[in-house]
């Protein structure tokens, strides 16, 4: 595809602020030439970024919009147009652009604020500003067939409008880009969530996938994470020889999920280069916590709590074995969250379901969901111990050796009577006495640390990996 100069109808400063480069990169979009199953018009999705932006801004990856829906066409000017929100807000329209026919195609984008447009990921169009509605023209030489489009936005404040217009060839002006030329994935499930996300290149702070800024001047911070390993970790423990034990995970209702030995971190001269890495069980049900255990790996699977199996003693693990079940309807939400353990029992988190669009199934597919569980190590008989929860994807040991199970947000379900729910805002913490313990550890996704009480152990880790839904790099 060849790219001829912009033809602006309004001065624009065409620049947006990004670290380390005026410019941002086109976003990688594949060249659609096997499409999956398409269905007319475009998908817009909406990010509520909860300032008053100047400049498109760069999103931090792996965040739910706020909206997703399919749209006719791309033309938009009022709140409801744009899914609900008002102002202070990025937007993405995605979908497929079907040329009829081989030639040069002018293209307009009138934007009120910001907008940028592109074609099979070549930036077309730059439009970038706060304004009011204006317009901006590029030109590209396409082929027959389907062409990627992308178009980014951002909403300041007061009046907005986005609208994509184009000059086939032979045509004489600028009309609307038709239905019928445009085209979206088909049988896709809309998940939305509420809240401020997050911009990279704008607020992002450690913690949020940004690098490291600093520790305490008592600590010091080595990358251990060899080149090229980038598991999306999902759970950590270690072996009392100082071996570190991941789960993985490998995609939405998947098998491929896995558990990793990682060796080498220990140890003033922990260098990346001498670290190995072993996959030491796979086909694992979205594994989303792990636990070591006199030697055994215990692993907490979307649909079950597992031992890893090493018949012979070898290190290898051969198979699995089933410690517990829990009632499950199949959906990609009903995750398995944490791992602990005292004397007698294991506990953990299980998710509710969710409907596409994100909001809490109701009813729910199978009872007793959102909850926190105990599991009987000798029979493995579950007990619910803690109700009315929504996704509790962190367990610990609290004060005086008490769980305290961290949720997003409460389902209006009655906690059961042997729990203790403190809530604040849209926050529910369920607190539950379990028995002694002499290890407390705190499985989170984007934070793994280890307090021992024992001599015989080393002091305090913590270890980390960036949030992502794709690829989490060990920090």
């Amino acid at each position: 595809m060849l790219l001829r100069p912009l033809r602006s109808l309004a001065t624009t400063l065409g620049f947006a602020l990004v670290a380390g480069a005026l410019l941002p990169a086109a976003p990688a979009l594949a060249l659609p030439t096997d499409l999956p199953p398409q269905e007319p018009g475009v998908t817009l999705r909406v990010f509520d970024v909860g300032f008053e932006p100047e400049r498109i801004c760069t999103l931090v990856e792996g965040q739910t919009p706020n909206v997703d829906v399919l749209r006719e066409t791309v033309d938009y000017e009022t709140t409801e147009e744009f899914g609900g929100i008002a102002n202070n807000f990025m937007a993405h329209v995605i979908g497929n652009l079907h040329v009829p026919a081989d030639g040069t195609y002018d293209f307009r984008l009138i934007s009120d604020d910001g907008s940028r447009l592109y074609l099979d990921g070549e930036q077309i169009i730059e439009n970038d500003q706060r304004q009011p509605p204006t317009a901006v023209d590029g030109t590209a030489e396409l082929t027959e067939g389907a062409h990627a489009l992308r178009i980014d936005y951002f909403q300041g404040a007061f009046d907005k409008a986005l609208r994509l217009e184009w000059r086939p060839p032979g045509e004489d002006g600028f009309t609307l880009v038709p239905e019928d030329v445009l085209t979206t994935d088909a049988d896709v499930t809309r998940v939305t969530a509420p809240g401020v996300k997050v911009c990279s290149d704008a607020d992002m702070s450690p913690g949020d996938g940004a690098p490291l800024a600093g520790v305490h001047p008592n600590y010091t911070v080595t990358d251990l994470r060899p080149e090229g390993f980038e598991p999306t970790v999902t759970g950590m423990d270690w072996f009392e020889d100082g071996r570190m034990v991941i789960t993985t995970w490998a995609g939405r209702e998947s098998f491929d999920g896995a558990v990793e030995i990682v060796d080498g971190t220990v140890g003033e001269d922990a260098d990346p280069d001498d670290i190995t890495t072993e996959v030491v069980a796979t086909d694992m049900n979205e594994p989303q916590g792990v636990l070591v255990e006199d030697g055994e790996v215990i692993v907490a699977e979307k649909h079950q709590l597992s031992r890893l199996v090493d018949a012979d003693g070898d290190g290898v693990y051969e198979d699995t074995e089933q410690i517990a079940t829990w009632p499950s309807g199949g959906t990609y939400h009903e995750f398995g969250f944490g791992l602990l353990a005292d004397d007698d029992h294991y506990y953990l988190n299980l998710s509710v379901a969710i409907t596409p669009g994100g909001r809490t199934t109701v009813p729910q597919h199978v009872e007793n969901r959102g909850t926190s569980v105990k599991v009987d190590k000798e029979t493995g008989e579950v007990e619910y111990v803690a109700g009315g929860l929504r996704t509790p994807n962190g367990i610990g040991w609290g004060p005086r050796a008490r769980s305290s199970s961290p949720t997003t947000r409460a389902t209006g379900c009655p906690p059961p009577r042997s729990s203790r729910s403190r809530r604040a805002r849209s926050t529910t913490t369920t607190r539950l006495r379990p028995g002694p313990s002499t290890t407390s550890r705190s499985p989170s996704p984007s934070c793994g640390c280890r307090t021992t009480r024992s001599p015989t152990r080393p002091p305090t880790r913590c270890w980390w990996s960036r949030a992502s839904s794709r690829a989490d790099p060990l920090r």
